[in-house]
């Protein structure tokens, strides 16, 4: 679903950009904007101020030099597009080929994009999708999901117990957010890991606090080890959701034995018939 919107909102990007220019100076501009945040927050996967700061900085530096450079415009449109998706991947070199990756792609789609901005309308748009598609390539390196990569930010950032609360729960996330939960369990999850989200940011305010010489005061510390004893209960209640998720997924599984049945079944009329093969050849051989 996610990668779908990306693929609508770059051929958006590409496709729409050029009629900005019949629409006015001040509108025009809002809509070159408004283009580049959608592309970013697709880009991202998620709603954050850095996805829509860098979309925006995106429109501004690829409307400004792709009236240099379609490719150079491009370039810069995407790769401040993924600039969100970029801190996320976790190896150095991870990054790297990342950004090369976005910044290959954009120059290509930019160039593509506007090499056929005057064709006809079937060409155009294959053009666009053509761009769209390109522009999907960074996603190819993996990425860090959202909200792991906050929790564990937020564990550089905090002392222990809550560091390695914290941790567990970036890995957990890693680990086991794609696991298939019920409707009903779901829900719970998912507001779970919100609750968790914000009592990380509460955590992180405590630990400056405690910098600054104010968290000396009994009544703070008492705050502080009543936050840290709600992180790790919301992380090992989400551990023992997704183990119980996975423990019947299994048992599942184990009892559907159609298959198995299936194979067997074959597997027996399969030696009969063999030994029966057998039995008419030594038969045959017996009586000649």
């Amino acid at each position: 679903m996610k990668k779908a919107l990306l693929l609508v909102c770059a051929s958006a990007a590409f496709g729409l950009a050029p009629f900005a220019s019949k629409l006015g100076l001040v509108p025009g501009s809002a809509w070159l904007v408004l283009l580049g945040v959608a592309f970013a927050l697709a880009a991202s996967g998620s709603f954050n101020a850095i996805a829509v700061a860098a979309g925006a900085l995106g429109a501004l530096g690829g409307t400004v030099l792709g009236s240099v450079s379609a490719a150079i415009g491009g370039a810069v449109l995407v790769a401040l597009a993924y600039a969100e998706r970029t801190v996320r991947v976790r190896s150095t070199h991870g990054r790297l080929l990342h950004v090369g990756a976005a910044l290959g792609t954009g120059a290509l789609a930019g160039a593509i994009a506007t090499a056929y901005g005057s064709a006809s309308p079937a060409v155009r748009g294959v053009a666009v999708v053509v761009a769209a598609v390109l522009v999907a390539l960074p996603l190819l390196v993996e990425a860090d999901d959202p909200l792991a990569h906050a929790l564990e930010g937020a564990s550089k950032l905090v002392s222990d117990p809550a560091r390695a609360s914290l941790r567990d729960g970036a890995e957990l996330r890693r680990q086991a957010h794609d696991i298939p939960l019920s409707d009903e369990s779901a829900k719970g999850v998912q507001k779970t890991w919100r609750a968790l989200s914000k009592l990380a940011e509460v955590r992180v305010r405590l630990e400056r606090s405690r910098a600054q010489g104010e968290a000396a005061k009994t009544p703070a510390a008492a705050v502080v080890d009543m936050v840290d004893g709600r992180i790790r209960d919301h992380v090992t209640a989400l551990a023992r959701a997704y183990t119980a998720a996975d423990t019947v997924r299994a048992a599942s599984v184990g009892l559907d034995d159609a298959a198995l049945k299936t194979v067997e079944n074959t597997s027996e009329g399969l030696e009969d018939v063999s030994r029966a093969l057998v039995d008419v050849d030594v038969k045959q051989s017996a009586s000649s």
